[in-house]
């Protein structure tokens, strides 16, 4: 037997498969008892084709971009409290307390409505649930969900939620290190490189990356942050500059800082898709940015960003299983005096 909420939620999430699969993108519905606030994953994906037959149907697919979005989604005219022209208020459960869970994730998260209009024809808008504009106070059950935000088969309907699924919200609001005024690592790692202005810089940093490797990294939305040569490797490479390399010797506390502090994050290179090797893993790898304005001694403020190497892999190419998750440190640099 079905109760009938539960049979008009099921609509709802056949409703959103729909326009997802119309678009060439994936759903993965989450299990009720593991839901935590969210109904399913949505993957973004990106069409392919064969450029010397890009109309052979036979050579066209679609390939991850490594996007992600969390999703909840509602389903009918019951939740509606009251709406107009720009939104929809809708009443929900517990609000504070899943609003908690959704802003502690670390991939976007949106809540879609749909309903059906007197012609029995579904209509869906969606809402950031990270950004306060969507909720009527801290304390209340209500939440909007703007009409401007259309959740329909149109392929124009796609746009504003790849945007969101690239970057976490808040990003453009950059958090602000100054050791001088606190410092979250509390001297487990010192807030400056080791040694006088008498020891040569690099072998300074040396000892700083030594001890920073032993103690490791935790960034608050990505986990564990492997500090190793891969990213000693990629600072000193032969073909930089020197004087970016001192720069970037000289920042390696602060970057300390920053992995371990920032949560708003964006994706700095599209996916590279690696599933020609011999173990037959299919393996996807980018890069993530993570930005603060860092307040130098002697120096003022500047901007300083960390770049992490992120790799997705799927054993034995079943997309289906669960992937393992790997991050790397990678490089540190002042975006306005070039990588």
């Amino acid at each position: 037997m079905t109760s009938e909420s539960n049979r008009t939620g099921a609509l709802g999430v056949n409703y959103v498969e729909g326009v997802l699969l119309e678009w060439g993108w994936g759903f993965q519905k989450i299990d009720q008892e593991n839901d935590d606030g969210f109904d399913g994953i949505i993957y973004i994906r990106s069409k392919k084709v064969d450029p010397a037959k890009p109309d052979d149907r036979r050579r066209q697919y679609w390939e991850g971009t490594g996007g992600l979005i969390h999703v909840q989604i509602k389903t009918g005219d019951g939740y509606i409290k009251k709406q107009d022209k720009q939104e929809i208020t809708l009443g929900l459960n517990n609000i504070p307390e899943k609003r908690l869970l959704w802003k502690k994730s670390a991939l976007p998260c949106i809540l879609i409505f749909v309903s059906r209009d007197d012609k029995g024809h579904y209509y869906s808008y969606w809402s950031d649930l990270k950004s306060d504009s969507t909720y009527v106070s801290d304390t209340s059950n209500n939440v909007k969900v703007f009409r401007k935000n259309r959740f329909f088969r149109s392929p124009e309907c796609k746009g504003p939620l790849r945007k969101l699924s690239r970057s976490s919200h808040g990003y453009i609001n950059k958090p602000v290190i100054d050791l001088a005024k606190y410092d979250s690592l509390h001297g487990l790692i010192e807030p400056k490189l080791p040694g006088g202005l008498n020891v040569p810089l690099k072998y300074r940093a040396i000892e700083f990356y030594k001890e920073w490797k032993r103690i490791g990294a935790v960034n608050p939305c990505f986990g564990n942050v492997i500090i190793n040569r891969t990213g000693w490797s990629h600072i000193t490479r032969k073909d930089r500059p020197m004087g970016r390399i001192e720069t970037s010797f000289s920042l390696l506390p602060y970057a300390s800082r920053i992995i371990n502090d920032v949560t708003s994050w964006r994706t700095l290179t599209s996916i590279r898709k690696y599933d020609k090797r011999q173990d037959k893993h299919i393996t996807y790898v980018d890069f993530i940015g993570l930005t603060a304005k860092v307040i130098i001694k002697n120096r003022g403020s500047t901007e300083v960003m960390v770049v992490l190497k992120r790799e997705t892999k799927f054993l034995d190419g079943d997309l289906n299983t669960k992937p393992i998750n790997r991050v790397w440190f990678y490089t540190v640099y002042e975006p306005g005096r070039g990588k």
